[in-house]
This record gives C-alpha cells, sequence and structure tokens, in this order.
C-alpha cells in the first residue's frame, strides 16, 4: 500500500525553531561588517548611537525571548551619556554587567555575533579614556 508523506512538514523538523516562528515583524539576521565596525571613531555621538544600535540589533535577534538585556542595554547607554556630559563615572560596572549576560549567552552558534556586541561594548567603553589620555590633536 502506498503511503503519502508530506514533506513540508518533514522539512520544518530539519529547521531551527527561530525561523518556523518567523513572520514579518520578526527581527531580520543582523548585517555586520567588520569594515564598518573598525573605521568608526567611538568617541563621537553619532558612532556611539550606531553602535548602541547595532548592538541592539544583535541582541533582538539572538536573545529574543529574553527581557534582561534591553534594561541592560539602557543602563549602558544612560552611563555613555552622564560620562559623556562629564557626569558620573559608572561606566565601567555597567559595561561589565552587559558584557557578563552576553557572555553567559554565547553559544557556538551566536559567538560571532555575540563577540561583536563584546567589542562594540568594549569600544566604546574605552573610547572616552582614549582621548583623555592621548597627546595627538
Amino acid at each position: 500500500m502506498a503511503r503519502i508523506l508530506q514533506f513540508n512538514a518533514h522539512q520544518q523538523m530539519r529547521r531551527p525553531h527561530r525561523e518556523t516562528l518567523a513572520t514579518e515583524l520578526s527581527p531580520r539576521r543582523p548585517q555586520i561588517s567588520d569594515r564598518d565596525l573598525w573605521t568608526r571613531d567611538y568617541r563621537e555621538i553619532d558612532n556611539i548611537l550606531y553602535a548602541i544600535l547595532k548592538i541592539k540589533e544583535i541582541l533582538d535577534y539572538h536573545l529574543y525571548y529574553d527581557d534582561v538585556w534591553p534594561y541592560l542595554l539602557l543602563s549602558f547607554m544612560e552611563a555613555v551619556h552622564n560620562t559623556k556630559q562629564g557626569g558620573s563615572h559608572d561606566l565601567p560596572a555597567t559595561g561589565a554587567s552587559l558584557k557578563d549576560y552576553v557572555l553567559s549567552a554565547i553559544t557556538p552558534a551566536n559567538k560571532r555575533e555575540l563577540s561583536m556586541v563584546l567589542l562594540l561594548a568594549d569600544l566604546i567603553e574605552k573610547s572616552p579614556t582614549y582621548r583623555g589620555t592621548s597627546s595627538s590633536p
């Protein structure tokens, strides 16, 4: 007796859970260019904003199920703003908590993108310090 197989259901079983639940409102895979990230000056506010939005894009794609990272990212943004204004210097603490959270979420599948988050957070965090110690104009 012949048996009818539904190939569509079989293919959905092999796809990752994230792809089977994708809709038009789902975040797209982040487009990351090493050249674009390394050529920016993270002392300028436009480039800091670009980096924070890129961090948000990456975390939104990989950690969509968690609600902790938006708070950590907002705290990091506030610390960056306060540091730029000459206020409190809690940037290392908030940067460390964001980076610790990202480190705990790294898997072999998302290692490249989440390491970019760590890199961007370091570049933002270290740039104001670099500006104060540089002897070049």
